[in-house]
């Protein structure tokens, strides 16, 4: 059990209960606990999902978060990832489920997706409202199962688009682990909708009055037709629980316990600029999230989700992503300063793009795309803080997801236009490509340890970066143990360091150091990777073995950040 879990459980205690139960173990001790590692790492599970009372509800301010985010930096933390296990892993928690990453899954899970239903009941739709909210056309039904969703509709001039990404881009960001809402395309015409009975709407003046039949002709009036008549949207389904509002990058809800890491600490929303990079989610922001309270089983705890992603790919929402989407910020001094100075002559990468000609895919390339440079609408404080370890993190999932998986996905996206699918399942796959080679390479790309038992014991382990064919030499790797005394956290270098082109190394008797109250001794390796180009992997990756009575295990990966002192910046979105 490591010291942050400890903190944790600490805290969710005192929420529970109002008492600090400490572990166990650290009663016996006057001085503080100095172990690196207890009985139940690595952990798996984030227990942040103790009972709380129900928290206020409040809306983020999409202008305040613009300005504060553009013009200043609103983190309040610095540093790496807080919320990792031992492994350098996320555990489950109310804001990831580790799927994918993890676990294998078939074509018909992913496709799946968060999905609980299959769409909106057969029959009628009773109209309820119009969200005053966002600037995607769209209005709320109740289906004949009383269950409530969002209908999106297609603007006329990209008939396909937003319903197309947010299909595409809801299956993937739940099989990484995102909660995420279940999304369908359907097919409806006006004689299934009826006003549900006192349904309003806020009418130009802000008051609230009765929705009229003929306020929904209108609403439908120039949405794209399908060949048959229908109207072809997307349908949402509202998520579970009672929506508390949105969370923040930065900081923590102050209502809820429960939150005890500060969001730009959180790994999995830092790494979430690998997935926004790939998918040019650049509108991933607050006002996109969505908090719930949640009851479930005796407990009720504030669970968050991603939502919106009608401006993802080469969609904008309402028309075609802006060409500078994913590119640039909304307001870059130097370049608004270049082009003036030029008259208007300087001439960005991406000005130079030919888009695709097919209004069902907008604008989306992956040639001049560069994951380094890629930016969201304005700066993101958890973003800007995202370090070589989350990048590798986020791109080692990535690679999980074969050209087979992302062709299904986009296929179930259902593009009239076969080529113009064909085109944005390539283009999906080049980015993802390009994501992953550039998160890989940012660190030390040793992974897959294992510890097999013997006489001597061995610690084998793979390398992604020529596993997944980003480099085809074939490095050197270079191994210095140490013995750790796990009650002291102190390490003692056992022996000269070991080379070797082989990705085995046996594990000698000096290194185990001496055995904790239970009898369990730890080793670790510190295993650097020695490459021409990629230099900066030298920075060894420290791999602690754990020996409990004959069972051995891997029990700690550290790939710190701070250990890289010789590698080249992290570009991320302007962070410097």
């Amino acid at each position: 059990m490591s010291s942050k879990h400890f903190l944790s459980c600490a805290a969710a205690a005192l929420v529970a209960s109002g008492i600090a139960i400490l572990h166990a173990q650290s009663l016996e001790q006057s001085a503080p606990d100095a172990r690196r590692f207890y009985a139940d790492d690595p952990l798996w599970r984030d227990d942040d999902m103790r009972s709380i009372p129900p928290p206020a509800e409040h809306d983020l301010s999409k202008s305040y978060e613009f300005v504060a985010n553009t013009f200043g930096d609103t983190a309040r933390s610095f540093g790496p990832a807080l919320n990792v296990n031992t492994l350098g892993e996320v555990p489950d928690s109310s804001w990831f489920t580790n799927r994918l990453g993890q676990n294998d899954l078939t074509i018909d899970e992913i496709l799946r997706g968060p999905n609980q239903v299959d769409g909106p009941a057969a029959g009628p739709w009773q109209v309820t409202g119009r969200p005053d909210s966002g600037i995607t056309p769209k209005f709320t039904i109740r289906d004949a199962r009383g269950d409530t969703y969002l209908i999106k509709l297609d603007p006329p001039s990209n008939p396909e688009l937003p319903s197309s990404v947010e299909i595409i881009s809801t299956k993937i960001f739940h099989a990484i682990g995102y909660h995420v809402p279940e999304d369908f395309i359907v097919h409806f015409d006006l004689s299934r909708l009826s006003v549900a009975p006192g349904a309003k709407i806020r009418n130009n003046s802000g008051d609230r009055v009765p929705i009229r039949p003929g306020d929904v002709e209108r609403w439908l009036r120039r949405v794209p037709k399908q060949p048959d008549g229908s109207i072809r949207a997307l349908a949402s389904r509202y998520v579970p629980g009672k929506v508390v509002g949105q969370y923040m990058y930065t900081g923590r809800r102050s209502d809820d316990p429960n939150d005890i890491y500060p969001h730009e600490r959180r790994r999995e929303l830092r790494g979430l600029r690998v997935f926004a990079a790939w998918l040019n989610h650049d509108d991933a922001r607050s006002i996109n999230s969505i908090d719930t309270y949640i009851g479930d089983d005796d407990r009720h705890y504030i669970r968050h989700y991603l939502q919106d992603f009608g401006s993802n790919l080469g969609s904008g929402s309402t028309s075609a992503q802006q060409p500078r989407g994913g590119y640039e910020y909304l307001i870059e001094g130097d370049k608004i300063v270049k082009g003036l100075v030029s008259f208007g002559l300087y001439e960005r990468d991406w000005m130079k793009v030919k888009w695709p000609k097919d209004a069902s895919i907008g604008n989306i390339e992956a040639d001049v795309f560069d994951p380094a440079t890629w930016k969201t609408e304005y700066p993101n404080p958890a973003f800007n803080q995202m370090d070589a370890a989350d990048a590798f993190w986020a791109a080692s999932i990535a690679s999980r997801f074969t050209d087979t998986m992302i062709q299904a996905i986009v296929e179930d996206a259902r593009l009239s236009n076969h080529d113009a699918s064909g085109y944005l399942a390539d283009v999906i796959i080049r980015r993802r490509d390009k994501v992953v080679r550039w998160g890989i390479t940012q660190t030390n790309p040793l992974d897959r340890f294992e510890v097999r038992a013997g006489a001597v014991p061995e610690l084998t382990f793979d390398n992604a970066a020529t596993r997944l064919g980003i480099v085809d030499s074939r490095p050197r790797y270079q191994v210095q143990w140490s013995a750790l005394d796990n009650r002291t956290g102190k390490l003692q270098v056992a022996g000269d360091p070991i080379a070797s082109t082989d990705r085995r190394f046996m594990v000698p008797d000096a290194a185990w150091g001496p055995a904790d109250g239970d009898g369990t001794r730890y080793a670790v390796a510190s295993i650097a990777t020695l490459d021409p180009i990629f230099t900066h992997w030298a920075a060894p990756v420290d791999v602690t073995i754990r020996d409990r009575d004959g069972l051995l295990d891997v029990v700690g990966i550290d790939r710190s950040p701070s250990r890289a002192s010789n590698a080249p910046e992290l570009r991320a979105g302007g962070a410097k």
